[in-house]
C-alpha cells in the first residue's frame, strides 16, 4: 500500500477543475480514484471511485439524487435552504426540479481535484484517511458521518 500521507499531499496539489465546464477530458474512462469537491475554497467533500473516476463525477455534475449521495447532501444541505417561498411552492407543485437545481448548483459552484490511484483498495483507504484528515483540521464536510 502506498504511503496514505504522500498520496493525500499528491490529491491536494492536482490542479482545481471547474464543474461549470464538465465533462473533463482528462480523466481517464475506468480508473479508480479518490476527489475532492470545493465549494469556493471551502472543501466539502472527500469521495472515491473504486473503478470509474470518470463515471462517478459525472454522476454528480448531473445533479441527480436518485443513486448519487452526493446530490442527495447537496439538496438537503445546501440548495433547498436557499430556495425561496415560490420556488418551494414551485418544487412541491412539481413545476420546479431538486435535480434541476442541484445541477444548477453544482455547475455555478463547486470546484474538484481529483488523483488516480491504482486500485479499489488504495481508493477506498486514501478516502477514509483524507476523511480522517479534513475533520481533523475543522472541514465542515457533507459526509462527515
Amino acid at each position: 500500500m502506498p504511503d496514505l500521507e504522500e498520496l493525500w499531499y499528491d490529491l491536494n496539489r492536482q490542479s482545481v477543475h471547474a464543474f461549470a465546464d464538465w465533462p473533463n477530458r482528462e480523466i481517464p474512462k475506468g480508473k479508480p480514484g479518490v476527489y475532492l469537491i470545493y465549494q469556493g475554497v471551502r472543501l466539502i467533500y472527500v469521495g472515491m471511485a473504486k473503478k470509474n473516476l470518470l463515471g462517478r463525477l459525472t454522476q454528480h455534475a448531473r445533479g441527480h439524487r436518485s443513486g448519487d449521495q452526493f446530490c442527495v447532501y447537496l439538496g438537503d444541505r445546501l440548495v433547498m435552504p436557499k430556495l425561496g417561498i415560490d420556488q418551494m411552492k414551485d418544487l412541491f407543485s412539481g413545476e420546479l426540479s431538486l435535480d434541476h437545481e442541484i445541477k444548477k448548483f453544482v455547475r455555478s459552484q463547486l470546484y474538484y481535484r481529483y488523483l488516480i490511484v491504482k486500485d479499489d483498495p488504495t481508493a477506498r483507504t486514501l478516502e477514509a484517511h483524507g476523511l480522517q484528515v479534513a475533520k481533523g483540521q475543522g472541514a465542515e464536510l457533507l459526509n462527515a458521518n
